[in-house]
């Protein structure tokens, strides 16, 4: 058996997420003490007792997802399960490197909220927007959006092979959704705050690359699949120019699930809120075994599987 570790990404929140973890597990406590001390406010807090409009502004949502993702895997790795890779679906990226060791815990907060912050400034509300294709090739979607005319549209996030994400202009997306309806293709309104994962995140991208001119990056303990390009790295050198890429380029998921599965991964465990990543490992992949921790429940149904 070879594990993966999935950390999650911005859309999974929900009010009370990883509370039940937390009031158990110790290793998951500590993350949130770690969280709440290196921002200066209570991540618990917002995670634990917010509403769900307290969770969807993107200034809360980003460090509450890493604080849960990474509570998650440190349970696990406190029960003795270590993965032999791990990979994070954007925000969870910073997740994931955290737990390798690639970033130190605080720093990885830090600079999450400066992302958020960055990320929400960059373009106006109102003026980006996302949404999601379904029961289309990536080509598909990738030709639709090169007939858009009133504005920008660009494929985002790689979802699954017939899930593909597309962000731009509100006016490009709007475009492409009904050019989308028009070829029969479902097309999803995403509610978020910003177009993620386009060039319209350059003002991010470069911010975020000033910050990590002062952070110490480390060569990670196990490979890091990596958002921009689906392969795994092992060195600290490449960590910040992929991830100032990561703000403004695709996440390539369904290359990375490929390049894990055919490194030997057979066993992925989706670590923080929610079940997304399960879904789209189980739309992409054949013959491996999905298993997820965001709960007690979840956390011994996990340790159970893995001893079968």
């Amino acid at each position: 058996m070879k594990i993966a570790f999935l950390f999650s990404g911005q859309g999974a929140q929900y009010p009370g997420m990883m509370k039940d973890l937390c009031d158990t597990d110790e290793a998951a406590r500590k993350v949130f003490e770690q969280a709440d001390k290196a921002l200066g406010r209570s991540i618990s807090q917002v995670c634990f007792e917010g509403t769900q409009e307290d969770l969807n502004l993107t200034h809360n949502t980003q460090p509450c997802m890493l604080a849960g993702d990474l509570a998650a895997g440190m349970a696990l790795r406190a029960k003795g399960i270590e993965p032999d890779a791990v990979a994070g679906f954007s925000l969870g990226e910073y997740a994931a490197l955290a737990f390798a060791g690639a970033i130190p815990v605080e720093e990885a907060f830090r600079v999450v909220q400066i992302r958020a912050d960055a990320m929400q400034e960059a373009v106006a509300p109102g003026e980006g927007a996302m949404a999601a294709f379904v029961g289309a090739t990536a080509e598909q979607v990738e030709q639709l959006c090169a007939k858009v005319t009133k504005g920008y549209v660009v494929a985002a996030n790689y979802n699954s092979p017939v899930q593909t994400v597309v962000s731009g202009t509100a006016a490009g997306v709007d475009e492409a959704c009904e050019l989308a309806e028009a070829e029969g293709f479902r097309s999803i309104k995403l509610a978020v705050s910003a177009p993620f994962h386009c060039a319209l995140m350059e003002p991010a991208a470069m911010r975020l690359g000033e910050e990590f001119k002062s952070i110490p990056f480390a060569d990670p303990s196990v490979p890091v699949y990596m958002n921009v390009d689906g392969k795994p790295i092992t060195t600290a050198a490449p960590v910040a120019d992929l991830l100032v890429k990561q703000a403004m380029n695709p996440v390539r998921w369904v290359q990375t699930l490929e390049n894990m599965q055919a490194a030997g991964i057979d066993t992925f465990i989706e670590c923080g809120p929610g079940k997304t990543l399960s879904g789209l490992v189980k739309k992409t992949l054949q013959g491996v075994k999905i298993l997820r921790v965001e709960n007690l429940k979840t956390l011994n149904n996990t340790l159970e599987e893995l001893k079968a």
